[in-house]
Formats: C-alpha cells, structure tokens, sequence
C-alpha cells in the first residue's frame, strides 16, 4: 500500500500527534545521522524538536511498528567509505518487511514536496525475501494486521485531515494554504 498527501508543518503535526495519541505505532528514525544510533520517538514534541517540519531538503523519513505486526523492526549497522562520508564510519538503518515508512516532504524553493506512507505487501516481500535475507523471513510478519494498520493511518489522512484531491494525492489544509500563496505542491 502507498500513499501520497500533501502538507505543511502543522499538517505535518496533526498527522503525528494522531500516531502518538490514536494508534499503538511505534516511530523509529528509517536512517540515524552519521556515527548514531536510531532514535524512537514517543512524542510529537520530540520529533518537532528535532526536526524542521517545514523546510527539509531530503524530507523527514521514520519507520513505523507496532507488536501487533508480530515482525520486529532490525536496527542494521551501515558501514560507511569515510573517503566519501566527510569521515565517518558507520550509520544505522531501520529494516524489516512489515515496516510503514512515514515521509514527510519539505518546503524547498517555492515547492512543498509530497509526503508519503507505505508498505510492503507479503506478495512483494515474498519477491525479495531471497535476495534480501537480512529482513528475516516474511513468514513472521502478519501482513492482514500490517494492512488494518496502514487502512487506519490512511483513512485518517485522507478522509479526515484532507480536504481536497489532485488526482490520488490529499491536500491537507496547511498545504492547500500554502498552495493559493503561490507555493507548487509536487
């Protein structure tokens, strides 16, 4: 399942704080900061402390689990060429086949970049689970809960939060504001 939408910071907020507040998902940074650790964040006041949600060259990216998936997230050590990392060794990556990654785009150059949710589906996990065995076998994922999880956030987004469509993608209320200031959404 994918998704697209469109919002700004408060959007942005408002998508989080349902997360934290209405769902039992857990949010795990998708890639730590060079020679870090991946965070798990429990608050929206964490996550907007830490971040720009409003102007993000590369967007905001997390990983989103609960238990009720049965999988558990794998947080991976990435080493790294420090000849072509500015020095540094090593990063962390959050994996697993039933992870929801949660992206929000940012504001760069008169454009709002789109946001996104999805996931694997156990078709397409299946595809790769010989090529990529790191993830563990996609066996211990339950993909139909996977799937209600994913519904719930979409369903949240898109036919509560937004407020219009282009084409498939929402537009959150924020998104649209920015949009008649002569903001592009892309």
């Amino acid at each position: 399942m994918t998704y697209d939408f469109f919002a700004d910071k408060t959007d942005k907020l408002k998508v989080l704080d349902f997360i934290f507040n209405e769902t039992d998902l857990q949010v795990y940074d998708l890639g730590s900061p060079y020679c870090q650790e991946i965070c798990q964040y429990k608050t929206v006041d964490e996550i907007s402390s830490k971040f720009d949600l409003e102007i993000d060259e590369f967007g905001t990216t997390f990983q989103l689990w609960t238990p009720r998936h049965r999988g558990k997230p794998i947080f991976r050590k990435v080493d790294l060429d420090p000849k072509r990392c500015n020095g540094h060794t090593f990063r962390y990556s959050t994996d697993g086949w039933g992870l929801i990654q949660l992206y929000l785009g940012g504001l760069k150059n008169n454009e709002l970049r789109h946001s996104h949710i999805g996931h694997f589906n156990e078709k397409g996990a299946l595809k790769w689970e010989d090529i990529n065995n790191a993830n563990g076998l996609v066996s211990s994922w339950d993909w139909a809960e996977i799937q209600t999880t994913s519904r719930k956030l979409k369903y949240q987004i898109h036919n509560k939060l937004a407020i219009r469509k282009i084409g498939s993608f929402g537009v959150l209320s924020g998104a649209n504001q920015l949009e008649t200031q002569g903001i592009k959404l892309r």
